[in-house]
């Protein structure tokens, strides 16, 4: 289930950068890919501690089914309540981010 969501989320960035491509080369567009790929790989294994967490406290505190809280768990994308989302700051994000924001520049 996590595979799943993982790659719904990158289908989704790889989609958007889709929509781009007529106004980036596809050179930069293919290694925007990859970084952004890089990036939730990264985030993807630094919120797998903390989806452990949801799903135990899912089965133990609130008594719900094994598969709601794998669900519930899978979800879990870092993102907070007025704030920024969890682990964008890891290197590999920052990095996609940087690269990102040059490509923009050179339009």
């Amino acid at each position: 289930m996590l595979k799943a969501t993982f790659l719904i989320f990158l289908s989704f960035v790889i989609f958007s950068f889709n929509l781009l491509a007529a106004d980036i080369s596809s050179a930069r567009l293919k290694q925007q890919v990859l970084l952004d790929q890089a990036c939730e790989k990264d985030r993807f294994k630094k919120l797998a501690p903390r989806r452990r967490e949801i799903y135990q406290e899912c089965i133990t505190v609130f008594k719900k089914s094994e598969d709601i809280c794998k669900k519930d768990a899978a979800a879990y994308n870092g993102r907070r309540i007025n704030g920024a989302p969890l682990f964008y700051e890891l290197p590999s994000c920052v990095k996609a981010f940087e690269y990102r924001e040059a490509t923009k520049k050179d339009k």
